[in-house]
């Protein structure tokens, strides 16, 4: 059954929500809201990754993360993500029951990231995030399902040498990230396929204006919902184990929905 990760980003800039919950009171009322809503993880961010991100100084994520990961597992039994590329952020956590690291750069920005995970001993969540990404520019691929498929097997061979056993580990092809929209949109008809390379599957379209021509009259975030609820409906009938989201209601029942339709059949 494909679960929801709750996504909660402590920034200034994230393209979604960025500011909306960098307050402690904010992210505490959030997270709260999420779990109430259904979400099976959170996932916490103190570094935007949207197109052309700058760096966040590793000390400002951990003082970022802290106080909310205290919250959330002083009040609730709910597994926490911390969403981060540093190794330092994430053994920061080594003593805070933390279940994933969600690491948009697949252990490559990091050379200790690897040794970290193996460490922690949780979960890793490895994305497709070309370089170009960073840059604010689009990659263009010959083709993208074989070479994000290759992407994956080398990264999870690397995992595998560092320690990592391959039932830790979740692939997230990376939708939005520094691609085309022609191309996103093949990866979305494509999670099947990629499910050979690996069975755990992440998918991020949440509030992505992943294809110009599908989205050319969207005007705002609101608008963005029926995408959001297309996206997820198609990504959750193609078996994803995890879809990773900014709206855990509207999601919670898209899932939900379509779980009780196929038991019917």
């Amino acid at each position: 059954m494909t679960k929801i990760i709750g996504i909660l980003n402590l920034t200034l800039d994230s393209f979604s929500d960025g500011g909306m919950y960098y307050d402690l009171d904010s992210a505490k009322k959030h997270v709260s809201d999420m779990i109430s809503q259904g979400a099976d993880i959170i996932d916490l961010g103190a570094e935007s990754t949207r197109s052309g991100f700058t760096d966040i100084d590793e000390d400002i994520q951990i003082n970022t993360l802290l106080p909310v990961v205290d919250f959330i597992n002083d009040n609730y039994k709910i597994p926490i993500s911390i969403d981060t590329r540093s190794s330092k952020v994430a053994m920061a956590f080594e003593n805070y029951n933390i279940q994933f690291i969600n690491d948009v750069s697949s252990g490559l920005h990091d050379s200790n990231m690897l040794n970290a995970v193996s460490r922690l001993g949780c979960g890793f969540i490895m994305t497709h995030m070309p370089r170009e990404h960073k840059e604010g520019k689009i990659k263009v691929f010959d083709n993208i399902v074989n070479e994000i498929s290759e992407y994956f097997i080398e990264r999870i061979n690397s995992c595998n040498k560092a320690g990592i056993k391959t039932e830790k580990l979740i692939i997230d092809p990376g939708i939005g990230f520094g691609k085309s929209g022609e191309d996103n949109i093949k990866l979305l008809n494509s999670i099947q396929s990629l499910k050979k390379v690996h069975n755990h599957i992440c998918i991020g379209s949440s509030n992505k204006k992943y294809s110009s021509r599908l989205f050319e009259n969207i005007q705002t975030k609101e608008d963005l919902k029926i995408a959001n609820l297309a996206t997820f409906a198609t990504s959750t009938l193609s078996d994803a184990t995890y879809l990773r989201v900014h709206d855990v209601e509207l999601t919670k029942d898209t899932v939900q929905v379509i779980n009780k339709a196929q038991s019917l059949i």
